[in-house]
């Protein structure tokens, strides 16, 4: 699993509810940095913050998917609108949550992108 996520003590926090969840997982504080690891290809699942420097949350999830790496993804943001919400829904987003994160919604996200 992928934590990126711009915010350090965020990425922190997420990482550490994931693993406390069963799902260990690792930081990155952009999408650069992530598509750059060998691994990005063969995470099981990826939560991403909407706003990033650089590339976009929206923008790493299309480019996964128009690169044919499908990685189930789940988007956050502290600044929610309707728009990217349908964006990131009608791309297969598996949840597209408001910061700060409820660790229930952020469970039930986790199992439906595992299929667990």
């Amino acid at each position: 699993m992928a934590i990126v996520e711009d915010d350090g003590s965020v990425r922190a926090a997420l990482i550490s509810l994931a693993g406390a969840f069963g799902f260990p997982a690792r930081g990155f504080a952009d999408a650069e940095s992530f598509l750059a690891d060998a691994a990005a290809g063969q995470v099981g699942c990826l939560v991403a913050d909407v706003r990033l420097p650089g590339l976009s949350g929206l923008a790493l999830q299309h480019i996964l998917c128009t690169s044919g790496i499908v990685v189930p993804t789940i988007l956050i943001t502290a600044y929610p609108d309707e728009a990217s919400r349908g964006v990131a829904l009608r791309a297969g987003a598996f949840g597209y949550l408001v910061k700060p994160v409820s660790p229930e919604a952020l469970l039930a996200c986790l199992h439906a992108a595992l299929g667990g």
